[in-house]
């Protein structure tokens, strides 16, 4: 049976589903989500907005959603999901966790993003619950029976935080699982997770997969395997010749009117990548991220990996700006705040080519288009 036709039976007031979401300290989150369940039952189909879900009714289908790409890229873009799409992505990730169970969820990334909205998701169609809470809540110790065999979504940024409290960490070892995704994942934090015992699962996925599409499992990750995995049921991966990345998965959403732009149902992503021969995928660089500056080339994603492995950098986004000079100047946006710039440069100035090395860096707490 769909979810489609198991949700017109449903009462998007379903009160014992958000009776369980009572512990939520997010409550604007929860409320969204609400709102969401809401223009469904009226038939209707959801823009995701950041800051309340807008009601619409496409021509191409009725009860879906429009997701927008983060757009660190270039101009975000538009991505229509069905509810059936959706549904396929939270039963692969059930049949790769082996999971029989209801699915227990915390929220913990924007409800609008895909990686928000599938917790919400996983845990409606299964029967199971969420609970919407900050990432920061995992340091405090009244909340720890929450946590017990949930599983939440993290990326790096936060998880980066985390690790700096005992007591988040001790609330993290009792989770099911941690999905942690969204972009790339140093050593630093990852060998510190390992040391912490956490369950981490190393993912990869975007918005047009609804989510994740390789997951590197948690025992995998605890004796120190690379890469994000081997591909999930149901979904398959290749290369073509320039050795991107081409998905063909049942949850795979298309350009804004909501068709795959491929003659084979074959999505190719603008991720270059390898397998190795045991099955496990690895993630090198976008290919439409490249910068032109002076003539010449540079890769971002390989520069953030540089800039990520120097001590204490959780977060990094290399990107550029219009210059008279150079055409492209390359900039990197950092965080945390506390990052000593001097001793950065000194460090990529034996790493990175010279006109690798960004002209610019930017300090915050967060990123652009990110935590």
């Amino acid at each position: 049976m769909s979810f489609g036709k198991k949700f017109n039976r449903m009462n998007y007031q379903n009160k014992e589903f958000w009776e369980r979401s009572k512990e939520s300290t997010d409550r604007k989150s929860l409320l969204y989500a609400q709102s969401v369940f809401r223009i469904l039952s009226e038939g209707r189909s959801v823009i995701m907005q950041p800051d309340a879900p807008f009601a619409f009714s496409p021509e191409v289908q009725s009860q879906s959603f429009m997701f927008r790409t983060s757009g660190t890229t270039g101009k975000p873009k538009q991505r229509l999901h069905s509810l059936t799409g959706l549904e396929h992505a939270c039963f692969r990730l059930r049949d790769f966790l082996k999971l029989n169970s209801p699915f227990l969820a915390i929220s913990c990334l924007p409800i609008f993003h895909i990686g928000g909205w599938m917790q919400v998701m996983r845990s409606w169609t299964s029967g199971g619950s969420v609970i919407f809470m900050n990432y920061r809540d995992f340091e405090s110790t009244k909340s720890s029976e929450l946590f017990v065999n949930r599983y939440v979504s993290l990326v790096p940024t936060q998880l980066h935080v985390l690790l700096k409290s005992k007591i988040a960490c001790e609330n993290l070892r009792l989770c099911g699982g941690i999905f942690l995704g969204g972009s790339y994942c140093n050593e630093e934090i990852a060998n510190n997770a390992r040391e912490e015992g956490l369950p981490v699962f190393l993912c990869y996925g975007m918005t047009e997969t609804a989510g994740m599409v390789c997951i590197l499992n948690k025992e995998d990750f605890a004796r120190g395997v690379n890469g994000v995995g081997k591909v999930m049921p149901g979904v398959l991966l290749k290369l073509d010749q320039s050795k991107r990345i081409c998905i063909k998965c049942e949850s795979l959403s298309g350009a804004e009117n909501g068709v795959i732009n491929t003659s084979d149902g074959w999505f190719s992503t603008s991720d270059i990548g390898d397998c190795t021969k045991d099955g496990y995928w690895r993630i090198s660089h976008r290919i439409d991220r490249v910068i032109n500056t002076g003539g010449e080339k540079v890769i971002p994603d390989l520069v953030e990996k540089i800039i990520l492995s120097f001590p204490g950098v959780s977060g990094c986004l290399v990107s550029w700006r219009v210059d008279q000079k150079w055409g492209q100047r390359v900039i990197s946006h950092i965080c945390p705040k506390n990052v000593d710039i001097p001793e950065l440069k000194k460090f990529l100035s034996t790493r990175l080519q010279p006109f690798e090395i960004p002209k610019e860096f930017i300090l915050s707490d967060s990123l652009p288009g990110k935590i």
